[in-house]
């Protein structure tokens, strides 16, 4: 790694935000988390890292960035359901949009270094003629969120003609591992892997064909960090290349849980794609990275993962059964402590 650096992770109370803050405080980066605690949880947050409780869309963000001058950008925050995009498309775009612009232009004037954007390849370019695809693929997205990822992705080559502002689009697909939320309705590996250790039956929404590409999520934090000195002004698929059908994760997943119910199933949602998977030599030959974890692996670590978290919350094992006691609130319900190490803006 390269000589220490002031890193500002939004979102880093979320799923991959907190991997990558962990990430850079190893790395001996000082770190700065912006995360409104939509969704994330303030005890996933390093507690080495400055800790800000405020959403993108506030004024109050360039407040934040001219204070705390960080050289390094991550911008992981973001509205990220596909389906609540369509319920709400003006939200999202105040969050995904109006916060983005604000992010990019606070940073701009206050002359930062890079800024590495997360943006989606499985929401991006819409049902493929065939896969994987790579960056030339055209955007064609499906639903408003991933309308909103290419309107940022636009801003930033617009602010770099502007104003210089360096800056490296990650194109994820769909991420996955310990720590991801499995009371949401995004991250289908945790939501299937909750509900089956707690003895329910998931839903899978159409007949379980869709192809989706999963990459574990300490790769795209290694993708986040191969992009401090490398890839500038470049656009990177960050994925596999495999196709895997939701209905073949249902099924790797009842085999390392030992659960025997066949899903519920109920109408495809609108905005999904039916097939992505995406071709990242791009990545291999300019940002050094290629995904290390296997799907069968990262699965079972997922797993194993959940495991330990019941035992933490409950003092025993969760039994894949039906007649198991009731689990107490998920976390996300519990009252949250007060920011630390940071000013309550």
């Amino acid at each position: 790694m390269p000589e220490s650096r002031k890193a500002l992770v939004t979102g880093g109370a979320g799923f991959i935000g907190s991997h990558l803050v962990n990430r850079l405080v190893d790395c001996g980066h000082s770190v700065v988390v912006i995360d409104d605690l939509s969704s994330g949880q303030l005890r996933s947050v390093n507690q080495q890292a400055t800790f800000y409780h405020t959403a993108l869309n506030d004024s109050r963000i360039e407040r934040i960035v001219q204070r705390e001058q960080p050289e390094l950008v991550f911008h992981l925050a973001a509205q990220s359901s596909v389906r609540q995009s369509s319920v709400d498309p003006a939200a999202d775009a105040d969050s995904n949009i109006v916060g983005t612009i604000r992010l990019i232009s606070a940073c701009a004037d206050q002359g930062a270094e890079k800024f590495i954007f997360s943006s989606t390849g499985g929401a991006m370019y819409g049902n493929l003629d065939s896969i994987p695809c790579n960056e030339d693929a055209p955007a064609n997205p499906l639903s408003p969120y991933g309308l909103s990822k290419l309107v940022g992705e636009q801003y930033l080559q617009l602010y770099h003609r502007t104003y210089g502002l360096d800056y490296t689009v990650l194109r994820y697909a769909n991420v996955y591992g310990p720590g991801q939320n499995p009371h949401g309705e995004a991250g289908v590996v945790a939501i299937f892997a909750s509900l089956m250790l707690d003895g329910k039956r998931p839903v899978i929404y159409g007949d379980g064909g869709q192809e989706r590409d999963f990459v574990y999520v300490s790769d795209v934090v290694e993708a986040n960090l191969a992009a401090i000195d490398s890839g500038s002004r470049g656009i990177y698929n960050i994925g596999t290349g495999a196709a895997t059908t939701i209905r073949q994760i249902y099924e790797l997943l009842q085999g390392i849980i030992g659960f025997a119910e066949e899903p519920t199933l109920q109408p495809r949602r609108p905005g999904d794609v039916m097939s992505v998977a995406l071709d990242s030599a791009r990545a291999a030959a300019e940002l050094s990275w290629q995904p290390s974890v296997t799907l069968a692996d990262g699965l079972q670590r997922t797993v194993d993962d959940l495991r330990r978290s019941a035992v933490r919350r409950t003092g025993r094992v969760r039994l894949s059964s039906a007649a198991a006691a009731p689990d107490p609130k998920p976390d996300s319900q519990q009252p949250e402590e007060e920011p630390r190490n940071g000013e309550r803006l």
